[in-house]
């Protein structure tokens, strides 16, 4: 696992001229040693994020029934056959570490730079995140040795015990904030998520824990259990009410420097057609008709989501492992952003909007969700804070700020009295409030954060998500196989995963499911 610099080479670069420079390979840069934090850390928050709003949310999405495939296209992909190898997703694993070790870059510099606490705080944080996507879709993994260039064949750790040392990271990341050095450098224009603000910074982490935590939910590992409830009894109530966003400086003058989102199912490079993944997107039958007030599998008819039409573009949809015949419902102008007064609005507002971390709504489902399992008591009940995070979510699609139009306002107050009586979206209708509560946090998260959806389905069993046409596997996939180039190059300490491996519980699934 080759260490690799990537780096910021200045904040000017928020200009949008080459911003994205960031991504070349700085490993030979003759000055990569003396740079400081600040000229590093904006670049490798933009990485981590273009990677969870691309990679991981593409495949979450698939995973989780929100996408299928569309009219003129074929594929192989593994959502569609279940026929994973070790080719399978490689991304996924090589350029997470590859970003986790950008902020590794970023830490290794504070015994000569301890100034920077503000920094490492935030170095820590999105290295804590980018390993639990590492754990949680792998179980283990290289960790002590992971980010070592003198080591180019590390060993891989337990997740068990790597999922403790995450948790101690974000204690560490806490107290940078709390305790800085003395002599602290101020944030400026490097952070393009909160802009300085550190008590949003603290709300993050906090939530962020609050999600790894819940991943814990239903381990059967003592040591686990032990760490999930210590943790949450000591747990400050202070999460996040916001959506959390990330912008570097995002523009419409070159393909690479536009929002990741528009760029990928947006507008072609010459922004004169819609893209080839645009294109090839469909809307899921699962998500769509859940959406659209039809029955689906744990939930019942109602009336239809008044979201839908910003969800995707039409009332059609197809399954997954069906080629359809015509054009079905595609993902819809709000998630790529190219809404406005003409084109050249429309471009402009799509190349220059946010790109999304965490959406408000997440962090009330999941506080909700604690509550509802008796983690914490929380700033509300669960019922309430379930609610909290429709209205979030609603809040969201009424959001026209990043355009020069104004969209019809959506009421969450009638749909949440409408869809009440709705068993598997209404707080009354359902017996199992958990169901309810991930089951309107992937409507919620539907198109956005696909990969939280997958993980809710595989620890909570919500939705109850069909399987695609012709698939014959019992079950979606508890991990993903690790990927070719770790077989070839780190063979004697990568764990052998075999394919029947990966559908059943056993010692390698990832410990949050054992």
């Amino acid at each position: 696992m080759k260490k690799v610099f990537l780096i910021l080479t200045s904040v000017v670069l928020f200009s949008c001229d080459n911003f994205m420079g960031v991504n070349e390979d700085q490993s030979n840069y003759p000055y990569a040693d003396v740079l400081a934090p600040n000229n590093m850390l904006a670049g490798a928050m933009n990485n981590y994020t273009t990677q969870q709003v691309i990679s991981f949310n593409n495949f979450g999405n698939e995973m989780s029934y929100v996408w299928a495939l569309n009219n003129g296209f074929t594929s192989s992909a593994e959502y569609i056959t279940y026929d994973y190898t070790s080719s399978s997703n490689q991304g996924l694993f090589n350029t997470t570490y590859l970003y986790a070790d950008n902020f590794q870059d970023i830490l290794d510099k504070q015994a000569d730079k301890p100034q920077y606490s503000y920094h490492y705080a935030i170095a820590k944080l999105f290295k804590v995140m980018s390993m639990d996507q590492i754990v949680t879709l792998y179980g283990d993994a290289p960790y002590s040795e992971a980010f070592n260039s003198e080591n180019k064949r590390p060993k891989y750790d337990d997740d068990a015990t790597i999922i403790p040392q995450l948790f101690l990271e974000l204690d560490e990341a806490r107290d940078l904030i709390a305790n800085p050095d003395i002599n602290v450098v101020d944030l400026g224009a490097e952070d393009i998520v909160f802009h300085g603000d550190l008590a949003k910074w603290e709300q993050f982490i906090n939530t962020i824990e609050l999600r790894m935590l819940l991943r814990l939910s239903n381990t059967t590992n003592a040591d686990l259990i032990t760490l999930r409830n210590d943790r949450f009894a000591n747990l400050a109530d202070n999460f996040v009410t916001y959506d959390v966003t990330n912008n570097p400086g995002y523009g419409i003058s070159t393909l690479g420097q536009r929002n990741p989102i528009f760029r990928t199912w947006g507008m072609n490079a010459a922004n004169d057609d819609f893209s080839s993944s645009y294109y090839a997107n469909a809307a899921g039958s699962y998500c769509a008709k859940m959406l659209l007030g039809q029955p689906v599998a744990g939930v019942a008819a109602g009336s239809a989501d008044p979201r839908r039409s910003r969800i995707f573009n039409g009332t059609t949809f197809t399954n997954q492992g069906t080629t359809p015949t015509v054009d079905v419902s595609r993902v819809a102008t709000f998630f790529h952003g190219r809404i406005g007064s003409s084109t050249d609005n429309k471009n402009k507002a799509a190349s220059e909007r946010d790109a999304y971390i965490m959406l408000a709504a997440e962090s009330y489902f999941l506080q909700a969700e604690a509550v509802q399992r008796g983690y914490m008591t929380g700033s509300g009940t669960a019922q309430s804070l379930f609610n909290q995070g429709i209205q979030a979510s609603f809040d969201f699609y009424n959001d026209y700020s990043f355009t020069d139009v104004v969209g019809a306002t959506l009421n969450a107050t009638s749909y949440i009295a409408a869809v009440d009586s709705r068993a598997g979206l209404g707080w009354t209708a359902t017996g199992d409030k958990l169901q309810c509560i991930i089951n309107q946090k992937y409507l919620a998260l539907a198109n956005w954060n696909g990969f939280e959806l997958y993980i809710d389905h595989l620890r909570t069993g919500y939705p109850n998500l069909p399987m695609p046409d012709g698939v014959t596997r019992p079950n979606r996939p508890n991990r993903m196989i690790y990927p070719s180039t770790e077989y070839s190059t780190n063979s004697s300490n990568v764990p052998n995963v075999t394919l029947d491996e990966i559908f059943t519980v056993n010692s390698k699934t990832p410990v949050y499911l054992q």
